[in-house]
C-alpha cells in the first residue's frame, strides 16, 4: 500500500513564504491580521492530516473553516464567502475531478497498482463509449492519461 503524500520541511516552507507572499500583496490586510492568518494557516499544515486531500467533504469543512478566519479579520464580506465558497465547491463537480479524487482514495486505501487498474478501467469504459470522438490533450507529464487534466496545477511534491 503507497503512503499518504507528506510534504518535506522545505516544501512546507516553500508553502508558507507562498501564502506570505500572497498575503503581503493584499493591501486591505494589515501586518496583525497577516500574522493571525499565517498562524491559521501553519497551525492547519501542522494539523492536516493526508486522508483529508482527497475527501471533497473534508476539502469543504476546511475551506469553510479559513474563510471564517478571513471574514473574522476582515479580509472578505460577508456576501463574498457565498461565492469564494461556490467558487471552489464548483470544481469537485467536475467528472474529472471526481475520477482523480477517487483515484487518490484508491490508491492510499488499495495501492497504487490496484487504483491504476481501476483508473484504466474507467478509460476503457469511456473510450468504448465513445468511438469516433476527437481526441483529448494529453495531461501534464507525470498524470496517468485517464484523468483527462488540461492544466498544471502548482504542486509541491
Amino acid at each position: 500500500m503507497s503512503q499518504p503524500f507528506t510534504p518535506t520541511q522545505e516544501q512546507r516552507d516553500q508553502m508558507v513564504a507562498d501564502f506570505e507572499a500572497l498575503l503581503r500583496e493584499q493591501s486591505g490586510i494589515d501586518a496583525a491580521d497577516r500574522d493571525a492568518l499565517m498562524h491559521h494557516f501553519t497551525r492547519a499544515l501542522d494539523e492536516a492530516k493526508p486522508d483529508d486531500v482527497a475527501d471533497p467533504q473534508a476539502l469543504m469543512a476546511n475551506l469553510s473553516q479559513t474563510l471564517d478566519v478571513l471574514q473574522e479579520n476582515r479580509v472578505i464580506q460577508a456576501g463574498d464567502r457565498d461565492g469564494l465558497s461556490k467558487a471552489f465547491a464548483e470544481p469537485l463537480n467536475n467528472p474529472t475531478v471526481k475520477r482523480a479524487l477517487e483515484f487518490a482514495q484508491r490508491r492510499q486505501r488499495d495501492g497504487e497498482e490496484q487504483a491504476l487498474e481501476w483508473l484504466q478501467s474507467q478509460a476503457d469504459g469511456e473510450n468504448a463509449g465513445s468511438k469516433g470522438s476527437s481526441a483529448t490533450p494529453a495531461p501534464p507529464a507525470g498524470l496517468p492519461s485517464s484523468l483527462g487534466a488540461k492544466r498544471p496545477v502548482k504542486t509541491y511534491r
